[in-house]
């Protein structure tokens, strides 16, 4: 006899990808959970001299220091709330990011994810978007770390 449910599954399957949804200044953003090891109520942050406004110092998680990441600032010049900090996993890379709050972790089907095409480069938000999807009838905007991490290398060149 023919097993004829498996097949039937995998043709049905639909690739998703978790999300956790965040808020910086009252717009939706979101990173892929598999990168991220850890949401935590900010507490304090260790200043560093010399350094871009953005960068609001190291904190220690674990004994582990992480640079800490203002995204408002970063992206869209007015600081974050100092509410809550996202830290990157560490084969991703030894940063955290500050938000405003946490709205929701979702599965989103791989195939509802839009694109966002790329302009001029200016430093904005625009610029480490890398795509969105709708979620609640607003918009949810998917931060690229690879584009977010070589805007801070580019900000160190001397």
């Amino acid at each position: 006899m023919i097993d004829h449910t498996a097949s039937s599954k995998q043709a049905n399957s639909v690739t998703m990808d978790k999300f956790l949804i965040f808020s910086i200044q009252e717009k939706l953003y979101t990173l892929p959970s598999r990168m991220i090891n850890e949401v935590a109520v900010y507490d304090k942050a260790y200043p560093l001299p010399l350094l871009p406004e953005y960068v609001k110092g190291i904190i220690n998680r674990y004994s582990v220091p992480y640079a800490l990441i203002d995204l408002g600032l970063f992206m869209l010049k007015t600081p974050s709330a100092l509410s809550k900090v996202v830290v990157l996993k560490e084969g991703v890379d030894k940063l955290a990011f500050m938000i405003d709050d946490v709205v929701d972790i979702v599965d989103v089907p791989l195939e509802n994810l839009l694109k966002v095409e790329q302009g001029m480069e200016h430093q904005d938000a625009s610029t480490v978007i890398e795509a969105s999807f709708e979620w609640g009838q607003m918009d949810v905007f998917i931060l690229s770390i690879r584009e977010i991490i070589n805007r801070i290398k580019n900000d160190f060149v001397v």
